[in-house]
């Protein structure tokens, strides 16, 4: 299965912020993203939760060569794809491979799941 994104995920880990009480929420970029992701998956895919051991590939197609922290991305995608209704739970990932690429002014984020035998 090939999902396109037209962004890239963005990383999600020590971006709560916690209010007065203990209470944490999302900040908005996040939210917004997450929500636009969801969309775009389920526009290409709108089938029951894959199930059993899954290989993950996904090319991040960066706009230049900032730094990025990769692995909170793919922990932010994972979510995506879980509340997206694509996958049951990130621990069905047995394998994965992320290759960034660069292409200039552009930012988008291809994945291609199989299920692994």
């Amino acid at each position: 299965m090939e999902l396109h994104l037209s962004s890239l995920p963005v990383p999600k880990s020590n971006r709560y912020i916690r209010k007065k009480g203990g209470k944490v929420f999302k900040p908005p970029r996040i939210k917004n993203w997450e929500m636009r992701a969801i969309w775009e998956i389920k526009q290409q895919y709108s089938g029951d939760p894959l199930e059993g051991p899954l290989s993950m590939e996904v090319i991040l197609v960066l706009p230049n060569r900032r730094k990025r922290d990769i692995d909170n991305m793919l922990k932010s995608l994972w979510d995506v794809l879980e509340k997206a209704g694509v996958i049951k739970n990130d621990n069905q990932i047995y394998e994965i491979r992320t290759i960034k690429r660069i292409e200039k002014n552009t930012q988008k984020t291809i994945i291609y799941i199989d299920h692994l035998e």
